[in-house]
C-alpha cells in the first residue's frame, strides 16, 4: 500500500495547444522532478491507413498489459 508521504511516479498524456507547450515544459521542470518529457506524434491517420502499424499498436498494447500485470503481481 502507498503511504501519502511516499514519492510516486505518475505518467499522464493530455492535449495542449502548441503555443503553450514551452511554458508548460518550463513549469514542469521548475516545479517537479521530471523523469521524462516527450511530445507524442498524432498517429491517427497512420493507424487508419497502415495495417502493419495497426498490428504493432496491438502488439505494444498486449505487451504493456502483460508487463503491468507482471509488475502488479510482483509488488
Amino acid at each position: 500500500m502507498v503511504d501519502k508521504n511516499d514519492i510516486v511516479t505518475v505518467n499522464t498524456t493530455f492535449k495542449i495547444q502548441a503555443g503553450s507547450l514551452v511554458e508548460l515544459e518550463n513549469w514542469l521542470y521548475a516545479n517537479l522532478d521530471v523523469v521524462g518529457f516527450r511530445i507524442v506524434p498524432n498517429t491517427e491517420k497512420l493507424y487508419e491507413e497502415d495495417n502493419m502499424f495497426k498490428k504493432l499498436v496491438k502488439i505494444e498494447r498486449e505487451a504493456r498489459i502483460a508487463k503491468e500485470k507482471y509488475i502488479n503481481d510482483k509488488l
